[in-house]
């Protein structure tokens, strides 16, 4: 008797294609059965805490202050999520650094430009990886970021997270 005859059969009785289709049906009943009966589940319930992080925004014209508005929310202008509320606008004189002829360098004023300083309260996940607001939106210092409100839009980095 041969192992498997000429029309395909095991042993005369069994089709070998009908074995396989069964096989991998039971291995997948089998993994579906582990990985939810048996795998630890993800831990969707980490306690969200207030975090505060400050925005800088380098040299934009005067008039773009006024819309930046404590208690408006702030965007991510990428995927559009909230990622928080204004709490604080400050601003300052904008200014770079010039090579002087003599071979110094020098601070001088950028004019009609003013750095925006906005501190930004949210709730957040923090962990050994990081701080995430809305469990997604990662906050690093110094990463570069477009941000906008309902009246603004800018280009600006993180500068502090607390």
């Amino acid at each position: 008797m041969r192992f498997i005859d000429k029309k395909g059969k095991l042993f005369g009785k069994v089709n070998v294609i009908d074995l396989c289709v069964v096989f991998i049906v039971v291995v997948l009943i089998f993994g579906a059965v582990y990985k939810f009966k048996f795998m630890d589940k993800t831990n969707n319930t980490v306690a969200m805490q207030p975090v505060t992080y400050t925005v800088k925004v380098d040299r934009i014209r005067n008039y773009v202050l006024d819309n930046v508005v404590e208690g408006d929310f702030i965007f991510d202008k990428t995927s559009g999520n909230e990622i928080g509320r204004i709490v604080n606008v400050e601003s300052e004189q904008a200014y770079d650094y010039i090579n002087m002829p003599d071979g110094t360098i020098s601070k001088v004023n950028v004019e009609n430009r003013i750095n925006v300083i906005f501190t930004v309260e949210a709730q957040a996940v923090t962990n050994s990886s990081g701080t995430f607001v809305n469990r997604t939106y990662e906050l690093l210092v110094g990463s570069q970021r477009k941000f906008m409100t309902k009246y603004f839009e800018c280009d600006g980095s993180i500068y502090s997270i607390n």
